[in-house]
């Protein structure tokens, strides 16, 4: 991992502070359903993946003639060795051009989606706990987005929230340059579903 994705990284955790970290680590009592993180424990060893997504129907699409996008892949993965958080990689597919990749580093926190002023910064998002994410450039440190990951607790499916603009490239990250991708409100919010780890194989590390 790079210097700046490890600064993000490490910036993250200082933001949740030790309680979050603590509670991430198993090292304090164990918690209600709701506020248990349900994908980790799925993910426990480098290689390990679990892939989301969707693909819209034409029906869909012409019933929602604003959403630009025509399918959503997830991958979930292993980050390393004593560290709680999670590596994320996102691929959004409009109806023309190129897809669009977006990463990330989450990490399952209390209080999920509420900011340091005490904002919620995705207001339908209304549970208790979920994965926040921070949205990572290579080699560089500055502010690139946020999203956030909100998985059932059978792990089969999740409601994927997305900040914009965020930062997206137009092919794997680090092999283009990354641009600030403004999404409209039909694009922010995603219903998906686990399928095969293999459908996520072309864009993970």
């Amino acid at each position: 991992m790079d210097s700046a994705v490890a600064g993000r990284a490490a910036g993250l955790l200082r933001a949740l502070g030790t309680g979050a970290v603590a509670v991430a680590a198993g090292l304090l009592p164990a918690l209600s359903a709701d506020l248990q993180d349900p994908l980790s424990s799925l993910t426990p060893v480098k290689g390990s993946m679990l892939c989301f997504g969707r693909d819209y129907s034409p029906d869909h699409l012409a019933q929602h003639p604003k959403q630009t996008t025509k399918a959503v892949r997830l991958a979930f993965e292993f980050f390393q060795e004593q560290d709680p958080q999670r590596h994320v990689t996102i691929v959004l597919t409009p109806r023309a051009g190129a897809p669009r990749q977006i990463t990330a580093y989450c990490l399952w926190w209390q209080g999920a989606g509420i900011d340091t002023s005490g904002r919620k910064t995705f207001p339908t998002f209304d549970k208790s706990a979920a994965f926040n994410c921070v949205v990572t450039v290579r080699n560089t440190d500055k502010e690139s987005g946020a999203l956030l990951i909100d998985p059932a607790q059978d792990a089969k499916t999740l409601t994927l929230f997305l900040e914009s603009p965020i930062a997206a490239a137009d092919s794997k990250p680090g092999d283009a340059e990354p641009y600030f991708l403004a999404l409209e409100p039909e694009d922010r919010i995603f219903a998906l579903a686990r399928i095969e780890p293999s459908a996520c194989a072309s864009f993970t590390r």
